[in-house]
């Protein structure tokens, strides 16, 4: 990055001073320290992009100061991270999804939120004036707070107008139930227009997009994939093996939705619906919005609550969120804290030129939000959205879930029988 001329200017009268200063005390010139902050995030473009914009911004205002920013592969960062901080070294603060972090909790590797960065001099108290309990429940560990909530999300119901049009089909169609979902998915199946391969797209080799809709469709069942304490696994109880059996059924039973088709490893169920391939989409939350309009400009769309079971629960997507955290191996704690206490200052900005809602109040209240497209349904399902209960080996207990949902949809097993192999698997690593 080039320094502006007031930068250079001050360094240079700094430099100027601290010679003429050494000349006079008889000792040697240094130049004045500057504090470096490294800066580890995920891969996302616009945010990226964003983000970078803010770090000119900061470094301008702090002229001592340095941030060094590094953009992370989503698939790398999580070992990329635990190794680092392991050996001792890693960045002095990093943005990370939520559901990894109670394992870095319990290994104390990354320090408690220093609250007076933000200026919170009442601690959890003042925090919780500005996110919804369930946001910040998701970055504690008992009553203390490890991470400031950077980015909050959950899943709504992805329905392309025009496919449903071509189809006949009309709003009193958008479906409310998965046996709405079954009726209006054939109906867009016999009548296909626009690119239409498929009715519905569902999540696929991702582990944390399966398990976010695994425990959503749990929900709407009555139960969870893990008791409230994150403790036990619940992966073979009667309202997980509903969801999972129902999952299967759309593919396997009814055809509606292609694993075929994809997502792949290199692409995402938005990606499929943008391009037409299908016609609903299950995953996605306000972030999505600029996916389209930037990406999949033609595409004209509705933004619904999630279907569920007749006569099950409204539950809305699983809430999950990225969080900024500091490890206990940095050396510039105070620095990170004050550096993300910005970051976290700018949560409207955050919003409109990324879609991505840090999990503040302020922007969620705001006039600028609610004129945001679609917030209205956003708003509601965020509001009936749980987090999934705090698992300390996170990792490993998502791809026990992911093979349990590809042995049901890929190989064509039952429910019941892929969730007892599934149980078996989760309580050997919770035991």
């Amino acid at each position: 990055m080039k320094k502006s001329i007031y930068q250079t200017w001050g360094a240079t009268a700094a430099a100027f001073a601290m010679v003429s200063a050494s000349i006079i005390a008889g000792s040697p010139a240094s130049a004045a320290a500057k504090t470096t902050i490294t800066y580890w995030t995920h891969v996302n473009g616009p945010t990226n992009v964003f983000e970078k914009d803010l770090i000119a911004q900061y470094q301008r205002a702090n002229p001592t100061v340095k941030v060094n920013y590094l953009p992370v592969e989503w698939g790398v960062l999580p070992t990329k991270l635990k190794t680092s901080i392991a050996g001792g070294g890693g960045p002095d603060l990093f943005n990370f999804f939520g559901g990894y972090a109670s394992e870095l909790i319990s290994k104390k590797m990354v320090s408690p939120v220093d609250f007076s960065a933000f200026g919170l001099k009442n601690g959890k108290k003042d925090l919780l004036k500005n996110y919804l309990p369930a946001v910040v429940n998701g970055f504690s560990a008992g009553t203390t707070v490890y991470g400031i909530p950077h980015e909050v999300s959950n899943h709504v119901y992805w329905i392309n107008t025009d496919q449903f049009a071509a189809a006949g089909l009309s709003a009193a169609d958008y479906p409310k139930t998965y046996d709405d979902v079954i009726r209006v998915g054939k109906i867009l199946q016999a009548k296909p227009s626009g690119g239409l391969k498929e009715a519905l797209v569902m999540p696929q080799y991702n582990a944390i997009r399966e398990t976010l809709t695994l425990q959503m469709m749990a929900r709407q069942a009555g139960g969870s994939l893990f008791s409230a304490d994150g403790k036990k696994p619940q992966l073979d109880s009667a309202s997980v093996v509903r969801a999972l059996q129902m999952w299967g059924d759309l593919a396997n039973t009814h055809g509606l939705n292609q694993p075929a088709l994809g997502p792949t490893a290199s692409n995402y169920p938005e990606d499929l619906f943008g391009a037409g391939t299908a016609a609903m989409n299950n995953t996605g939350g306000p972030w999505v919005v600029k996916v389209m309009s930037d990406t999949y400009p033609t595409i004209k769309y509705k933004v619904l609550q999630q279907p569920t079971f007749k006569g099950g629960i409204q539950a809305g997507g699983t809430l999950y969120g990225f969080g900024l955290f500091v490890p206990s191996t940095s050396k510039q704690k105070a620095a990170a804290w004050k550096f993300a206490a910005f970051l976290q200052s700018k949560g409207q900005d955050y919003f409109d030129k990324t879609g991505v809602w840090l999990g503040d109040n302020q922007t969620f209240k705001s006039a600028a939000t609610k004129a945001y497209p679609s917030w209205s349904a956003f708003a509601t399902n965020f509001a009936a959205g749980e987090f999934l209960p705090p698992i300390v080996k996170y990792s490993e207990l998502i791809d026990v879930i992911d093979r349990a949902i590809q042995r049901v949809v890929l190989e064509k097993k039952s429910a019941s029988e892929s969730l007892a192999v599934a149980q078996s698997e989760a309580l050997l690593l919770m035991r």
